[in-house]
């Protein structure tokens, strides 16, 4: 008979995994989530929902997380989406849910830690592999997706940027606590290589996004003058590597998204060689659809039904997705999912106040204001790979601490 213990070692195992294997490959990541899974319900098959309502009454985060996917399970009274935009927006809610089942296992400090020294970890590898996509020099039996020009590994760049530009930030904060010069070093080093291939090596303008965020964020939250200088220092860096280099990929990208903005006519259909006039056009046209129904919206997985019935006999582009997941919420559960989900990034923020380490507490903003920037310009939370990050990480740093 396999003991309780063993069980839970093995559901904390695989969360540890899953960590490694959300920035490699989403089919991995579904394997080792089918492994949490079983062996959530094989440790939990006696009283399925007493550790689950454990968690979910002592953190406010847990049930912030569990309201929000009680408001999918609503939204199904009312949809008219077919049965697989209601599984998959199901799935996207069940994230949510998530959260609170993984808190079990992550009480323990040293689970959490192991979680993100996996995910940095995976993610060091991945920096690995960039850097040589940048020089042509991968070997043959990996298989990248990236070229010189764009150096993204696994996933594609909007993927790759988010999650590096939240490992630049993460490291950057361990360098910042390490006790040791050498631990100091090596985890400046990693930030600032990181660094470099979020803004100079990839073309993922949401990571850009990010990491401006991010930088804000951190150097604002250390107080003293030494903060001042090496926040300098760094721009005066960013300053001279954008002079040397007036074709990297950042500038570039900047330029083109401008271009696009100012090429873009409101009322009239956006090239698709528009990224930027395109998700102008799903915005206005999002928000046309939730004047439709403000309150409680159009039902779970609703949003490219009624999307297409919006702009039936236009030449407005289709979508399944508005780029926006404060839009996509809004039209699929109204101004109550937008407020929903607004005070469950709330909740973060302010339970993160209550974290007994400041390193903690950084890691745990910095990751909010990651996810937040992100549902602006994307939907990461639809997303596979973004959104199991988005659910793994905030069971992570907001787990209670035994």
């Amino acid at each position: 008979m396999i003991s309780h213990i063993n069980l839970s070692k093995v559901c904390s195992s695989a969360l540890i995994l899953l960590a490694a294997t959300i920035p490699v490959s989403t089919a991995m990541t579904y394997m080792v989530l089918g492994i949490f899974l079983l062996f959530w319900i094989l440790d939990n098959f006696k009283n399925p929902l007493k550790e689950l309502t454990v968690i979910i009454k002592s953190n406010p985060v847990a049930m912030a997380g569990c309201t929000f996917f009680l408001i999918h399970i609503a939204g199904l009274s009312y949809t008219g989406a077919g049965q697989e935009k209601i599984l998959e927006s199901l799935q996207n809610g069940g994230k949510f849910l998530f959260i609170a089942m993984a808190m079990i296992y992550l009480k323990k400090e040293k689970n959490t830690r192991a979680v993100l020294i996996s995910f940095i970890g995976a993610m060091g590898i991945i920096l690995l592999l960039s850097y040589l996509i940048r020089v042509s020099m991968v070997p043959g039996f990996i298989p990248v997706k990236g070229n010189p020009f764009d150096c993204y590994v696994f996933h594609d760049h909007i993927k790759h940027n988010t999650f590096m530009a939240f490992t630049v930030f993460a490291t950057a904060v361990l360098a910042r606590s390490a006790k040791t010069l050498k631990a100091r070093l090596l985890w400046t080093g990693f930030s600032f290589l990181a660094l470099i291939n979020v803004l100079f090596m990839v073309n993922g303008r949401t990571g850009h996004l990010i990491s401006l965020v991010l930088f804000m964020y951190y150097f604002f939250s250390w107080s003293n003058r030494k903060s001042i200088v090496i926040a300098s220092i760094i721009c005066l860096c960013m300053g001279l590597s954008l002079w040397v280099y007036p074709s990297n990929p950042l500038l570039t990208r900047a330029r083109i998204a401008v271009n696009e903005i100012r090429g873009w006519n409101y009322g009239k259909p956006a090239s698709w060689t528009s990224s930027s006039g395109l998700r102008l056009e799903f915005y206005t046209n999002s928000l046309k659809l939730i004047r439709k129904s403000p309150f409680i919206g159009t039902g779970t997985g609703s949003f490219q039904t009624s999307y297409s019935k919006l702009i039936k006999g236009t030449q407005f582009h289709r979508s399944d997705n508005p780029h926006n997941d404060f839009l996509m919420t809004g039209a699929q559960f109204g101004l109550v999912g937008i407020l929903v989900l607004l005070s469950f990034f709330l909740t973060q923020w302010c339970y993160a106040r209550l974290l007994q380490k400041k390193k903690r507490i950084l890691l745990a903003r910095g990751f909010v204001l990651t996810i937040i920037t992100a549902c602006m310009v994307a939907s990461p939370l639809k997303d596979s790979a973004e959104g199991w990050f988005f659910a793994l990480m905030s069971a992570t740093l907001f787990a209670p601490q035994s």
